[in-house]
């Protein structure tokens, strides 16, 4: 009796998620949905799941489980279009995003690289739910450094290369 009451959240409980879940959702940049643990798979470990958490709250945001019919309900009228939390098989956890979703969305992927128990199901952003496919190609994208960095040496290409003919043309006259 003491285990099947440990395992079953009661009705305050569910409900208390359901709230802060519908606080949380539209507040946060991007919203991840991932599958800890399929049914016939190893899931992820308390340890595996106590990192994730540590590494999503460095970050300002954090990794929320809840029951697939909550999820649901929190996500019922708002106009999320793709979003059906019962066609995700297995556990599913949800990542509530800070303020850099993009910084998020690779930080996770990352972690799911070394972890690959963590499976995912799309993401919401913008008020448009992403499939997997999407949200993995904007996980991969590199870091706003490195677009800058690139950017910046696209720009100077030019220039540069501008320089370096004047220049030898300058040698050539003298």
């Amino acid at each position: 009796m003491l285990v099947d009451n440990y395992r079953m959240k009661s009705k305050q409980r569910k409900s208390e998620e359901l709230k802060s879940l519908k606080d949380k959702l539209p507040k946060s940049k991007i919203s991840v949905f991932t599958s800890f643990s399929k049914a016939g798979e190893k899931g992820l470990s308390v340890a595996q799941v106590t990192e994730l958490k540590r590494l999503l709250r460095f970050h300002g945001s954090e990794y929320f489980v809840t029951k697939k019919t909550i999820i649901d309900l929190a996500t019922k009228g708002s106009n999320y279009d793709g979003l059906d939390v019962y066609k995700m098989d297995g556990s599913v956890g949800m990542v509530l995003g800070g303020d850099e979703p993009y910084t998020v969305a690779k930080k996770i992927y990352e972690f799911s690289r070394k972890n690959p128990s963590l499976h995912f199901w799309g993401a919401l952003m913008d008020g448009k739910f992403l499939s997997k496919e999407l949200f993995l190609e904007i996980a991969k994208l590199p870091s706003k450094e490195v677009l800058i960095g690139r950017l910046l040496g696209m720009l100077t290409y030019p220039m540069r290369g501008l320089a370096v003919v004047l220049s030898e043309i300058a040698k050539s006259k003298s």
